[in-house]
C-alpha cells in the first residue's frame, strides 16, 4: 500500500514531464517502490520485516526532519513547504506504520508457527 501511494501521490501527481530536474528526481524516487515491492513479494519473515524497517524508517525520519526544519521543495509548477500540519500526517502514518511493523518483526522467529 505504501509503495502504491508513494508512487502515485508522491511522484507521479507532482511530475512535470517537461522539466528535466523533476524527471531526474522522479526516476530516483521510483526506485523506492521497487525495493518495497521486492521486500513485500520476494521475502518473508525476518528478512521482510528488516527490509521494511530499513527502507521505511529513514524515510519517516526524513519527513519529520523536513517538517521540523521547514524545508521547501521547489517545483516548476508549485512550491511545497514541509511543516508540522495536517498535510504531513498521511505520509507519516504510512511510512511510520511500515517502519514500525518492520521493527516489531525484526527478531521474529522464522521457525515459529503463525498464530
Amino acid at each position: 500500500i505504501t509503495a502504491l501511494i508513494h508512487t502515485v501521490v508522491g511522484v507521479l501527481m507532482e511530475l512535470d514531464p517537461d522539466n528535466d530536474n523533476e524527471l531526474m528526481v522522479a526516476g530516483i524516487m521510483l526506485i523506492i517502490p521497487i525495493y518495497m515491492l521486492y521486500a513485500a513479494f520476494m521475502n518473508e519473515g525476518r528478512a521482510q520485516a528488516r527490509l521494511a524497517a530499513v527502507i521505511a524508517g529513514p524515510i519517516f525520519v526524513w519527513f519529520v526532519l523536513c517538517a521540523l526544519l521547514g524545508l521547501q521543495i521547489t517545483y516548476a509548477t508549485t512550491d511545497y513547504t514541509f511543516e508540522l500540519s495536517g498535510e504531513i500526517v498521511p505520509p507519516l502514518v504510512f511510512w511510520g506504520m511500515t517502519a514500525l511493523t518492520g521493527v516489531l518483526g525484526w527478531n521474529m522467529d522464522d521457525e515459529a508457527p503463525a498464530e
